[in-house]
């Protein structure tokens, strides 16, 4: 077979043709950068609607609007920032099943 009837590798080795025709607009910089900013202006819109539609006064920190938002994002980001140092302090060295103790730093 000639270069010229060869065809362009659409995607990964091992991933499925029709999953490359449906998604691969996803992979492109633009498309991050648009869900993104539409992402941000929605939660904008939303906690402006929720100012403007369920006016009440404000009696304490929940009934600041998008309080309950913020706070999730920022207790679900604790969450996850916390894995960070646990990880370092529960991690062990590459090789620690393969060596029994005593016997680190010696050739088998």
């Amino acid at each position: 077979m000639s270069d010229e009837h060869e065809h362009a590798k659409l995607g990964e080795v091992g991933e499925h043709p029709l999953s490359v025709l449906l998604f691969s607009w996803m992979r492109t910089k633009l498309f991050h950068k648009v869900m993104l900013i539409g992402l941000g202006a929605l939660g904008a819109i939303l906690i402006g609607f929720e100012m403007v539609l369920a006016f009440q006064p404000i009696k304490d920190a929940t009934g600041v609007p998008g309080f309950y938002g913020i706070f999730g994002f920022l207790a679900f980001g604790l969450a996850v920032l916390s894995g960070w140092p646990l990880g370092k302090l529960l991690r062990r060295p590459e090789d620690y099943y393969e060596t029994r103790s005593g016997e680190a730093g010696r050739d088998r």
